[in-house]
């Protein structure tokens, strides 16, 4: 049950650690990140769960994989008990910073969700979003990380986009 609450998801080659970066400010406004799983390392700032890969393989046979890909010889991803519980928990809606391949399978089982590819001007998007920009899921924002009030710019329009 999805209800009104919003599904927003982050890729590209642009990132920043700083605390004005959207995904920071999302969370900050009332937007919650769902407990991701991985088989070896953990990527990124997200809080992860470690599986075995039969673990994995189990889980996936029983349809409890919401989204996952491989990385190198790992594999990582969401399940969908703890997407749902993110989004019950959520006052605004669930967040999901990831790989194309993630936020791609997400697009695909949620029509609602809204995608924003932050990169540098220029440069090319990936393929595996094709869909999702088809659909009009896919926002992209070219940012340069080193211009004074860039991520406010970035905010301003993810806040225009999904209207908060």
């Amino acid at each position: 049950m999805l209800s009104d609450k919003k599904i927003v998801c982050i890729t590209g080659s642009v990132w920043t650690y700083k605390h004005n970066a959207p995904r920071y400010l999302l969370l900050k406004q009332g937007f919650l990140r769902p407990r991701w799983f991985t088989t070896g390392r953990a990527f990124g700032d997200a809080d992860y769960d470690y599986i075995s890969e039969t673990s994995f393989q189990i889980a996936k046979v029983e349809s409890r994989v919401l989204v996952h890909m491989e990385y190198g010889s790992e594999i990582t991803g969401i399940m969908r008990d703890k997407f749902q519980e993110s989004l019950d928990q959520a006052s605004a809606g669930v967040l999901v910073v990831g790989f194309p391949e993630i936020v791609a399978q997400i697009a695909e089982r949620y029509p609602q969700a809204v995608i924003f590819a932050f990169k540098q001007e220029g440069s090319e998007l990936s393929e595996k979003l094709d869909s999702a920009k088809s659909k009009k899921q896919l926002h992209r924002i070219d940012v340069d990380e080193l211009e004074i009030g860039a991520w406010d710019e970035v905010m301003a329009r993810i806040q225009q986009t999904i209207k908060i």
